[in-house]
C-alpha cells in the first residue's frame, strides 16, 4: 500500500507546485525557457524519485508540532509562545467544512523566529496541514531546511520535497521565498483519493 501511495504522490502530486508565468516549475534557475512560455519540469525517473522520497533528511516539523500529531499537542507547543484562535471560515464554506469536521487553528507568535502558524486538522484533530510564516529578516535558507539534490521540484522561488517513511502517512514539504530562502514553509498529508 505504500509503494501505491508512492506511485500516486509522486507521479500525480509533483505537478500541483507549478501554475502558468509563477517560475515554480522543476527547472533549474539556468533555464532557458521562454520568457513568456515556462519550460515544463523535467523530473528524474520513478525509481529515483521514490528513492529519494524514502531516503530524503527534511524538516518535518515547525516548532515541535508534526503531521498526524493531535491539535492538543499544538496547543499544548504553541500557546506558550503567542495566543491563538479558531480560523475564520466563510459562510459559503462553513458547511463543507462543519461536513467534513475540519478543525483550523491559528497562532500569532510573540517568542520566535515564526510569526504565524496556521494548522488545520481532521474530524479526529489530527493535524493534517501546518503552515509557517518566518518573519521578515528571518528567511530560512532552502538547505538548512531539507537536502535540495532529493527534491523533485527546486527554483531559487521554491522547493518542495516528498516524503515516504514506513508506516507512516505520505508527506509534501514546501518551501516558498525568493533567493533559495523561504519565508514560509507548508506541510501536509498526501490524501489519495478512493478507488473503492
Amino acid at each position: 500500500m505504500i509503494l501505491r501511495s508512492a506511485t500516486a504522490l509522486i507521479v500525480v502530486g509533483l505537478f500541483a507546485f507549478g501554475r502558468p508565468n509563477d517560475d515554480t516549475y522543476a527547472s533549474t534557475p539556468s533555464s532557458s525557457a521562454s520568457p513568456s512560455l515556462p519550460k515544463p519540469p523535467k523530473l528524474a525517473p520513478f525509481k529515483e524519485r521514490l528513492t529519494a522520497a524514502q531516503s530524503v533528511k527534511v524538516q518535518t516539523a515547525i516548532l515541535g508540532v508534526e503531521l498526524d500529531s493531535t491539535l492538543e499537542s499544538a496547543h499544548s507547543k504553541l500557546d506558550s509562545l503567542g495566543h491563538s484562535m479558531a480560523a475564520p471560515v466563510d459562510e459559503g464554506d462553513e458547511v463543507a467544512d462543519r461536513s467534513k469536521g475540519d478543525h483550523k487553528v491559528s497562532w500569532q507568535l510573540t517568542k520566535t523566529d515564526y510569526g504565524s502558524v496556521f494548522v488545520k486538522a481532521d474530524e479526529k484533530e489530527r493535524i493534517t496541514y501546518i503552515a509557517a510564516y518566518l518573519r521578515p529578516g528571518k528567511e530560512m535558507p532552502f538547505d538548512k531546511i531539507g537536502e535540495l539534490e532529493k527534491a523533485p521540484v527546486l527554483t531559487d522561488r521554491v522547493v518542495a520535497w516528498d516524503v515516504v517513511r514506513p508506516n507512516r502517512p505520505l508527506i509534501r514539504v514546501v518551501a516558498r521565498g525568493s533567493e533559495r530562502k523561504a519565508n514560509s514553509i507548508t506541510m501536509f498529508i498526501v490524501k489519495r483519493p478512493r478507488t473503492d
